[in-house]
């Protein structure tokens, strides 16, 4: 890979990882320290050593990771260095290399994920082995408890009788869901991280870099194959076992997420044909965050595309 260090590349290299791991660090520490608020620091923690792997080369990127683990070893202890590495590390390095090797988004996003989540299932194991804590009970015990303190809230702020009964109810049906789906939850949260990235690489630092193809986000297509995995999961949610129903599940609401993104990237391709003012565009978006049919709608066009083939430019018959 050809590097874009300067003249002096001692100098440069040490300057670039010192300004990197300072980006990374901070980053990731307002997430660990304001987990709500500093959620997309969070999630943009490993773009720095991301976008230095492809600026410069993999050493320098390598070197953002590690100088930035060692601070918060140093700083916060071994936890929250083990966690930076295990949410930050591969989501960087393989998604570089990835692009390096000239995979398209989907499959830069599809296989990070995957082996984001092999990492995350192999801590989760072995921390589970060596503190003797079953992860999923302390889960369950967690989400029960935020409802608790939820329903609290809301009793506190005058919601009374039947109406902090069906809101009891509905919480209630809400951890239960949650309690099945949170590890397609983690996963979504990986895809996000992953297709931020992405993005911020594409929106402002693509240009900068040679030798890597990253295409428009309007391309966006999922491997062919994918669609029968998404298939059999949607015949197993029949199974009356949960052993066979509840993976099946988490299978399907990550397939979908997906293909919600392919089927806006079969969005952005229709619309860029036509010349919509950006407050329809702006508005179609927001009807997205608060409208769940029509994000339904959106991950079925990204599944049908697949036949459809909607992104063709259409051929005009001579009449």
């Amino acid at each position: 890979m050809k590097t874009n260090l300067p003249a002096n590349p001692a100098a440069a290299r040490i300057i670039t990882v010192l300004a990197g791991s300072a980006g990374s660090f901070v980053l990731f520490a307002a997430y660990s320290f304001i987990p709500v608020l500093g959620l997309l620091a969070g999630i943009l923690a490993p773009f720095p050593a991301f976008y230095i792997t492809l600026r410069f080369d993999r050493l320098t990127g390598a070197s953002v990771t590690i100088v930035a683990a060692a601070a918060f070893l140093w700083l916060s202890g071994s936890d929250v260095a083990s966690f930076y590495l295990l949410q930050c590390a591969v989501t960087a390095h393989l998604m570089s290399e990835l692009l390096l090797r000239g995979f398209s988004i989907a499959r830069t996003m599809l296989w990070t994920t995957a082996v984001n989540i092999l990492f995350f299932a192999v801590a989760a194991f072995s921390f589970s082995y060596t503190s003797g804590i079953n992860l999923h009970l302390a889960a369950q015990k967690e989400i029960n408890e935020s409802i608790a303190q939820a329903l609290a809230i809301y009793g506190k702020s005058g919601v009374k009788g039947d109406d902090l009964d069906a809101l009891k109810n509905s919480l209630s049906s809400a951890a239960l869901l949650i309690e099945k789906i949170y590890p397609a939850l983690i996963t979504v949260m990986l895809v996000l991280m992953a297709g931020l990235n992405l993005a911020l690489f594409k929106r402002f630092a693509a240009g900068r870099v040679t030798g890597v193809k990253c295409e428009e986000f309007s391309s966006f297509r999922m491997p062919e194959n994918i669609i029968w995995v998404l298939i059999a999961a949607g015949f197993s949610l029949l199974s009356s076992n949960s052993a066979v129903s509840t993976p099946a599940l988490n299978i399907l609401v990550i397939l979908l997420v997906f293909y919600f993104l392919q089927g806006m990237a079969v969005l952005l391709s229709m619309t860029a044909r036509v010349a919509y003012p950006a407050v329809l565009r702006a508005g179609l978006y927001l009807m997205l965050l608060f409208q769940p049919y029509l994000t339904a709608f959106v991950a079925l066009l990204g599944v049908f595309d697949l036949w459809g083939d909607f992104r063709a430019p259409r051929k005009q018959e001579n009449l």
